[in-house]
């Protein structure tokens, strides 16, 4: 099957998404885009954009979309299925993951997140430096309004 994509309506926060899916059923990258394109959505791309609205709107807590993680890591994998568990408006350490994976390769994970394919599916913006708001591949001030929209405390 060929490779469909869809441009998601602006949404609060994020703007313009672009997600990809390799069969129709499951998400396999989102990627952040500064302009979009007025297109149709399929079903399943609409129950996507419906989902991450919820999300952003604050009528959810969780985003559950399916995911194509074929294109990941084993490493990857650990990394953002620890993510998946930080319960929302929480904040956890890179080295608090290490902690969790029984390993030190904090440079690794916080490697591992910035790589993450699926925006908000695996909250990688919960993920904080020991000392400081640490990276995020989409910026600091948007890594910062979604922790104030979950009311994350540990906003530094």
């Amino acid at each position: 099957m060929k490779e469909q994509t869809a441009f998601l309506p602006k949404l609060p926060i994020v703007g313009y998404l672009k997600l990809f899916s390799n069969d129709g059923c499951r998400i396999s990258k989102i990627e952040v885009h500064k302009i979009g394109a007025i297109q149709r959505l399929s079903p399943f791309f609409l129950d996507c954009y419906k989902k991450i609205e919820a999300y952003l709107n604050q009528e959810s807590q969780e985003i559950q979309i399916p995911v194509d993680e074929s294109a990941l890591s084993d490493f990857q994998r650990k990394v953002l299925r620890e993510i998946k568990k930080i319960p929302y408006g929480e904040s956890i350490s890179y080295k608090d993951i290490g902690l969790r994976m029984n390993s030190k390769a904090y440079q690794a994970i916080g490697s591992a997140c910035g790589r993450n394919l699926f925006l908000l599916i695996y909250p990688c913006h919960r993920v904080l430096g020991s000392k400081d708001l640490g990276g995020f591949a989409h910026g600091q001030k948007m890594k910062r309004q979604l922790l104030a929209l979950e009311g994350c405390k540990k906003i530094t």
